[in-house]
């Protein structure tokens, strides 16, 4: 451990240096070529052993063949590298350069961390696990996972680890909790066609923003009321496109939204509500109301298995009173959840916020994060590899 601690703190400054380079350049999810190439070229210029994804997008890197040590298990380590249409208001000098893309999630953060250690292990003697590094593209619209996973992310992979950067905690200090961790989540769209005229003439249209207006109420009230409180669920609308004067009413309205459930079943009756609402308002407006969802997308669980060993490191590394084991369930989705559907797995919550400072949420204009968390963040997920049992986890 005290050999592989100094050749990782060899890394330590370059942690900084990738983390800003990354979010200087910021690349929507189904976009991230440059991301992807900056990452082959250091690994490359590392001769670390890896491969492009298709299309290229993501990289996945593991020791040559010749180099795995023989019966141990095979352990994946997954960051995301895409980022979100949001403009960046902090100022800093290495505020995204990209107008209207910004990393607000953090995952410039794993990005970061996971290349410092790739970098460190490779060439490592004696490991007690063998390892795979994967850099998952399009996280943020819930299909990067699956995507890598088609591409053999998981063969022959025994447990994965991830790390994801928390706003809420100081940096120092870390969640493991085992069991549920995120909410089922399920996008959708829904397009209002209605037929338009002028303003001043209503009943000779068929007002689409009159339906959707009617629409979004519909749903935040009647939603919630035809669901067990005992079972949280949260609708939100985020998008609404329609008209582009005052005094014309338009054909269509367009409406994006999301659907937050902590269980299968529940997520299911959302989906058969809002259908049922959208009949209910095309009916009451004689409009065309069709709504299209993306995939079901699971909640995030921590095996307990994995979770253990990743909070006995976290004790190890940052002591007792730095680890949190008992997070309530968060209402954000993650698509890590696609790989602990196959294999036992564990995501860390990562303290990042500089202590004494106001908190700054993810997903907003100002989020950043205090980069002593980068080498925690490195160190922790070492001594998560280097402290696995011997003992398979199927056993």
């Amino acid at each position: 451990m005290d050999n592989f601690e100094a050749r990782l703190e060899r890394f330590a400054a370059t942690l900084p240096e990738t983390r800003r380079h990354l979010h200087r350049y910021p690349e929507l999810s189904g976009a991230e070529f440059a991301t992807t190439a900056y990452l082959s070229e250091r690994l490359a210029q590392a001769e670390v052993p890896h491969r492009v994804g298709q299309g290229n997008r993501g990289v996945i890197a593991e020791p040559a063949t010749a180099a795995r040590s023989s019966g141990t298990p095979l352990i994946a380590l997954r960051a995301d590298i895409d980022a979100l249409p949001i403009e960046e208001a902090n100022p800093v000098e290495y505020r995204s350069r990209h107008p209207g893309v910004m990393h607000a999630c953090g995952h410039d953060a794993h990005t970061s961390i996971l290349l410092g250690l790739t970098l460190s292990l490779h060439r490592a003697q004696g490991l007690p696990v063998t390892w795979r590094a994967i850099f998952q593209p399009s996280e943020e619209v819930g299909q990067g996972a699956l995507e890598m996973i088609r591409q053999g992310a998981l063969t022959g992979v025994e447990a994965v680890v991830a790390l994801h950067v928390d706003p809420n905690r100081p940096v120092g200090t870390v969640g493991v909790t085992p069991g549920p961790r995120t909410a089922w989540c399920q996008d959708f769209a829904i397009e209002v066609t209605g037929r338009g005229g002028h303003g001043a003439r209503p009943h000779n249209t068929v007002d689409p923003i009159a339906a959707s207006a009617h629409l979004i109420t519909l749903i935040y009230q009647a939603l919630p009321r035809q669901n067990d409180a005992r079972n949280p669920v949260v609708v939100t609308i985020g998008a609404i496109q329609g008209g582009h004067a005052s005094n014309v009413i338009p054909d269509r309205v367009s409406l994006k939204g999301t659907v937050r459930s902590i269980d299968q079943p529940t997520a299911e009756r959302a989906h058969d509500c809002l259908q049922r609402l959208c009949a209910s308002a095309a009916q009451a407006f004689q409009a065309s109301v069709a709504p299209a969802f993306e995939p079901l997308l699971p909640g995030l669980v921590n095996e307990p298995a994995v979770a253990k060993i990743c909070a006995g490191a976290a004790r190890e590394l940052l002591g007792e009173a730095a680890v949190a084991t008992d997070d309530r369930v968060s209402m954000g989705a993650e698509d890590f959840a696609e790989y602990t559907r196959l294999v036992p797995g564990c995501m860390i919550s990562l303290g990042v916020n500089t202590p004494g400072r106001p908190i700054t949420p993810l997903h907003t204009p100002t989020f950043d994060i205090d980069e002593r968390a980068l080498l925690i963040g490195a160190r922790l997920l070492a001594r998560v590899l280097l402290r696995w049992p011997s003992a398979s986890l199927s056993h």
